[in-house]
């Protein structure tokens, strides 16, 4: 797990698009801090730093927020996210607090390692990773960035499931274990009638085209009825 992400956050007392407009020129973009009540305290973040955050070390880093105007400080994770659908830009976040003591669900990318040495992808086997994220639960100090399945030793029709995945210590699965994660199966083969069901028409091969055209041009033509060989009029 990396480190906690220190962030600066304000308290923002304005609402509204009109407010949310002038944050994120300036930089920052609107979030909410859920208590562990019912309440929240509306915010401002800085988006550069949560965008860059989210990218590259995930959706549960955890943040040491340092709430400006004598709002204290909490640490937290994102829980919500929002984003323009067109640019991608972060438009809203809610974080939650977190107890650093208390275990909680969450879930985390799973990524395949070692395909390269795999047994049966080297038999020309299609590696397919099925699984894409697993749900487990751990103290949050303990929350893996992402976890690997080791598919080195995996076979032409074998697979491996979510309880085929090395943990690390004090890392509990709760998604399905007998869910498969990754497969390696054979090629598939395209027949004939396949392909031509899709459209898919075969072109000839250049030394098939170059046998064609020879054919075309020595092919004999008799010549027409009172001609010879050369075309010539052999009538009197």
């Amino acid at each position: 797990m990396a480190d906690n992400i220190g962030l600066q956050a304000n308290e923002r007392e304005g609402r509204g698009k009109n407010d949310a407009r002038r944050l994120r020129t300036q930089g920052f973009v609107p979030a909410v801090l859920y208590s562990d009540g019912n309440g929240t305290t509306v915010l401002a973040v800085p988006e550069k730093v949560v965008d860059y955050t989210l990218q590259h070390v995930g959706d549960n880093a955890l943040y040491d927020l340092s709430i400006g105007g004598g709002g204290g400080s909490s640490t937290a994770r994102v829980v919500d996210v929002q984003r323009n659908p067109v640019t991608g830009r972060l438009v809203h976040v809610d974080f939650a607090p977190v107890n650093m003591r208390e275990r909680i669900v969450v879930t985390v990318p799973l990524a395949v390692a070692s395909a390269d040495e795999s047994p049966g992808v080297s038999e020309g086997g299609v590696l397919d990773q099925v699984a894409y994220e697993v749900e487990v639960e751990s103290l949050p100090g303990n929350i893996p960035q992402e976890l690997t399945v080791d598919v080195s030793g995996l076979g032409l029709n074998e697979n491996l499931t979510l309880g085929d995945i090395s943990l690390p210590e004090d890392v509990t699965l709760i998604s399905d274990p007998e869910e498969v994660a990754v497969t390696v199966t054979p090629p598939t083969e395209i027949t004939d009638e396949e392909m031509e069901a899709a459209g898919i028409v075969e072109e000839p091969s250049d030394e098939g085209a170059e046998e064609v055209g020879a054919e075309e041009e020595t092919e004999e033509v008799s010549p027409q009825e009172g001609e010879g060989p050369a075309g010539q009029n052999l009538q009197a």
